[in-house]
């Protein structure tokens, strides 16, 4: 039988992590080089000999290194969730607005809560209300909705044990040697 300390000592509020690339000015790059590289495909399709071709191959190398440098501006933002406690004074601070749809589906003022919930969620970076209103200024809306919706559900799910179907069908198989 369980003993009671012993499972309240090991109990972890759980984490998750959202990744961000912060240099979504990359993207317009990235789209005109995956244009280059059609492009490119089809002329070499065209050129059909030894000498011609290989301008598709430079423009995926290009491709390559451009998503190397988003994934290096990209940050895992870590967000734990909150005690029970915690939360519910966090919601009862941010009640909804009664004319608001949002409001009333979510439970909180849709437009007071991201920030603090944010805020208390993050654990890397450890960020404090006006650092997230900075960091806001400067991500796009569907950004700032993964980071909010992320903790949202963070500190209203419940937790159960995950199924890796990848790592079973892999484990499922005999081992190679």
């Amino acid at each position: 039988m369980a003993e009671f300390g012993e499972l309240l000592a090991s109990a972890r509020l759980p984490e998750t992590g959202v990744p961000l690339c912060l240099r979504g000015d990359l993207q317009l790059r990235h789209e005109q080089l995956e244009q280059e590289l059609a492009e490119a495909q089809e002329q070499d399709r065209a050129d059909d000999s030894l000498a011609g071709g290989g301008r598709a191959r430079k423009v995926a190398e290009q491709i390559r290194d451009l998503e190397a440098e988003m994934r290096d501006h990209t940050h895992t933002f870590a967000l734990r969730a909150l005690n029970r406690r915690r939360f519910r004074d966090l919601v009862e601070a941010h009640p909804p607005r009664e004319d608001n749809q949002d409001d009333r589906a979510f439970g909180v003022n849709s437009a007071t809560f991201p920030v603090p919930l944010i805020a208390a969620s993050c654990t890397d970076p450890v960020m404090t209300a006006e650092q997230v209103e900075e960091l806001l200024e400067v991500l796009t809306e569907g950004q700032m909705l993964e980071l909010y919706v992320t903790a949202l559900q963070l500190n209203r799910a419940k937790v159960d044990v995950p199924k890796s179907f990848a790592a079973s069908e892999l484990l499922g198989q005999p081992a190679q040697k």
